[in-house]
């Protein structure tokens, strides 16, 4: 049973595609990653696949089990009263029915957004495009069955085929998945690996889609994104990444000076984070 409260957060969840402010996901993993963004503001929180299979240790691309996965998506959604978007990868079926019986059990876990890939494999050979949207449409059918109207995030993995067209083939065909996807019942489109301004300006304008940036290196910045009309950034497992990082420095000056000092101002203390679980905002920090 679909409750109000969860189809409230769906709708809420699409107005933040609307702007004028670019919608900022910075992806998680666990509930504990969740209730920090919310202590900070966040008005959303969505998974990472990679994140999260890693957090258990699975490799990407759907070497996790969906039982598995939807576990996390269930946690996650249950710890904070902001809405979820989760990344269900390439639906973890190879049906069309597979794949919106997946959503489904999302839908039903607390997800109010999926993001849903158009190829076989992270940089292989892409669907065809009609595949690609029956298995769209089959998602939004049984979304609309339900009473709820969840956000869909086309992934289009067309810039991460290795070169095998050329720039300006690229954006066309993206724009042309992207307006098939957005027929077929999509709500935003995601064009992995597009980041420069003038492939994003031509692809918010011929498409007429709220458009999904991947954060990177050699991105736009924020402000340009906005200002052109970018309606979403998600971070993918950056965060994840950025965290094992810090892990591995604290780790190695262990191994090679046995200092503390890691531990010092810059460390988040016990009772934030204490704070966090509890559900509280963090103190302002003081000068």
């Amino acid at each position: 049973m679909i409750s109000t409260d969860l189809i409230n957060k769906a709708v809420e969840f699409r107005r933040l595609h609307q702007g004028p402010e670019l919608l900022v996901l910075p992806n998680i993993w666990d509930p504990l990653g969740a209730r920090l963004l919310r202590s900070l503001g966040y008005p959303a929180v969505a998974t990472a696949s990679a994140a999260v299979a890693y957090s258990l240790g699975y490799d990407d691309g759907e070497k996790i089990t969906f039982t598995a996965m939807l576990d996390v998506i269930r946690r996650i959604a249950g710890s904070v009263e902001i809405p979820l978007t989760a990344d269900l990868e390439r639906g973890y079926a190879n049906t069309p029915q597979g794949v919106a019986k997946n959503a489904r059990r999302a839908l039903q876990a607390g997800a109010v957004g999926i993001n849903l890939e158009d190829s076989h494999s992270e940089g292989g050979p892409l669907r065809p495009v009609e595949e690609q949207c029956a298995r769209i449409r089959a998602v939004r059918t049984m979304a609309d069955g339900e009473g709820v109207p969840l956000v869909i995030n086309a992934r289009t993995d067309v810039f991460l085929g290795g070169g095998v067209l050329p720039g300006e083939q690229k954006v066309q065909e993206t724009v042309s998945r992207g307006k098939a996807y957005l027929q077929a019942g999509a709500d935003c489109l995601y064009p992995i690996g597009a980041g420069d301004r003038e492939t994003l300006i031509l692809l918010v304008e011929q498409t007429g889609a709220p458009i999904n940036v991947y954060a990177r290196q050699g991105v736009i910045s924020m402000a340009e994104l906005k200002e052109i009309g970018v309606r979403r950034l998600s971070l993918g497992p950056n965060l994840l990444r950025a965290s094992l990082e810090a892990m591995r420095k604290v780790a190695m000056n262990l191994q090679s000076s046995g200092g503390y000092e890691l531990f010092g101002d810059d460390v988040m203390t016990s009772s934030e984070i204490q704070k966090i679980v509890d559900g509280n905002k963090m103190p302002e920090s003081s000068d």
